[in-house]
């Protein structure tokens, strides 16, 4: 797997664009400053829930500002949006997890894009308010079964889990469960939204969601005594945090390459991917 270190500014905010891929005549380089380069083409992006916010304001703004482009954004989870790029279905894959040995050969280019944090939740009516990773794990894989075993009342645990296309989900299981599977009566979810739905309308449930995703309607618990907040995953003393990645069949070329570029500007990393996650301008 190949990294891109390299952002273009002509991506940021504000530049008039383009690519087609021609630049105006009588412009100068993409640094002068008062270059103005028209950009028009379509770009398929797909893959992770997680990202898929991101992916959709970046396009939304990105299109304001380059009106013959065309950025389509669809979900599907990690190892769809994997698939699909290293196919040539779609020009840019996205993740929330990093790539599995196997998918090392597939001669993808990753971009960070953002740092995330997953938090558990419970359903607002759970007592309980932290949980150590050996119960989190014993909850998961059916080992714990009763919110009285861990200090709530006596009442049946519904475990609520994301389907296994998902990154979230992988890398949950992976931190959280020592990479155990889930017990296989959880009910399974394919989007963090749907899966803060699931546990607010189900009693008793427990789940875990991308920490932009948290609202009033679910509980947050501590992991191990910590709060999942930005500031903890970035002291290092919350270990459930991952990198968000956009991915290319090698190095992105045309719009695809002033998108990703966009999405990894100071501007777009400080007005946007702030709001709900850790931009990169903050590691």
């Amino acid at each position: 797997m190949k990294v891109r270190k390299s952002f273009i500014a002509a991506a940021a905010l504000g530049v008039a664009a383009v690519v087609t891929l021609s630049t105006v005549a009588g412009c100068g380089s993409s640094g002068s400053g008062n270059t103005e380069e028209k950009l028009s083409g379509k770009v398929s992006v797909s893959g992770s829930t997680t990202v898929l916010p991101l992916a959709s304001e970046a396009a939304s703004r990105f299109m304001d500002a380059h009106p013959d482009v065309t950025v389509d954004v669809q979900g599907g989870g990690s190892s769809v949006g994997i698939t699909q790029v290293s196919q040539g279905a779609v020009d840019i894959g996205t993740s929330s997890r990093d790539l599995k040995p196997e998918e090392q050969s597939l001669g993808l280019v990753d971009t960070k894009i953002a740092y995330d944090v997953i938090t558990v939740i419970v359903n607002p009516g759970v007592k309980v308010t932290n949980l150590t990773k050996d119960q989190v794990k014993g909850i998961f894989t059916g080992a714990i079964t009763n919110w009285q075993q861990v200090g709530g009342e006596n009442t049946p645990i519904a475990v609520v889990v994301r389907d296994k296309a998902s990154g979230t989900r992988e890398m949950f299981d992976e931190k959280a469960l020592d990479k155990a599977e889930p017990v296989t009566s959880a009910m399974e979810t394919n989007s963090n939204g749907i899966m803060r739905d699931t546990v607010a309308s189900t009693r008793n449930a427990i789940g875990y969601i991308s920490l932009g995703y948290l609202t009033s309607a679910v509980k947050s618990v501590q992991f191990n005594g910590v709060d999942a907040t930005k500031e903890n995953a970035l002291a290092k003393k919350y270990p459930l945090a991952r990198y968000l990645h956009m991915l290319t069949k090698g190095e992105a070329q045309g719009v695809a390459e002033f998108y990703i570029d966009f999405v990894a500007s100071s501007q777009f990393q400080n007005e946007v991917v702030s709001k709900e996650y850790i931009p990169l301008t903050q590691l």
